[in-house]
């Protein structure tokens, strides 16, 4: 009986070290995802090429600090320590109500990461685990678990009359 509750506890350790490896991990990923965003609004194009779109960020309950949204193109590192967005902006945040934020972007394929900066320093703060201390989301509103997202996952198609061109965000707590 001692030797199957020993082989148990072996188990359930074993499993435990292996979840948080993975955890670490997602999480370590997420944070190049958010954290290598330029702290200046990047340039966007504003002519008859682009398509506007529409983002309406939830689940904000301050009203203190900002939203700071990376979108990235297709092709461009989403995830690790070469992702860098194609395109950035900050809104500031002024009610704990839903956030309507439009961009102008070329048609194409596109993630869109978001955050909300709470304490506006212009970083994705963190706890002892690595885990955002603020709130974060996605485009098609990807929720992930203990892993970091692939493109694929958040992945919105931008053209002329889409649906897509309208996202709605749930930001996670």
């Amino acid at each position: 009986m001692q030797n199957l509750l020993v082989s148990l506890l072996f188990a359930l350790f074993s499993m435990h070290s292996a979840t948080n490896k993975i955890f670490r991990n997602a999480i370590a990923s997420f944070k190049l995802v958010v954290s290598n965003q330029p702290h200046e609004e990047s340039n966007q194009p504003h002519n008859e090429n682009t398509i506007s779109v529409s983002m309406d960020v939830s689940n904000i309950t301050q009203t203190r600090g900002s939203l700071r949204i990376g979108i990235f193109r297709e092709g461009n590192p989403f995830t690790g320590p070469k992702a860098k967005p194609d395109f950035f902006k900050v809104v500031p945040i002024t009610a704990a109500t839903t956030q309507q934020v439009v961009v102008s972007l070329p048609a194409g394929r596109y993630v869109i990461a978001v955050y909300h900066d709470l304490n506006d320093n212009g970083k994705l703060d963190k706890n002892l685990v690595g885990y955002p201390k603020e709130p974060f989301g996605f485009s098609k509103n990807f929720r992930p678990i203990l892993s970091a997202p692939s493109f694929e996952d958040c992945a919105i198609e931008i053209k002329e009359n889409s649906p897509q061109n309208r996202q709605k965000i749930k930001l996670i707590d």
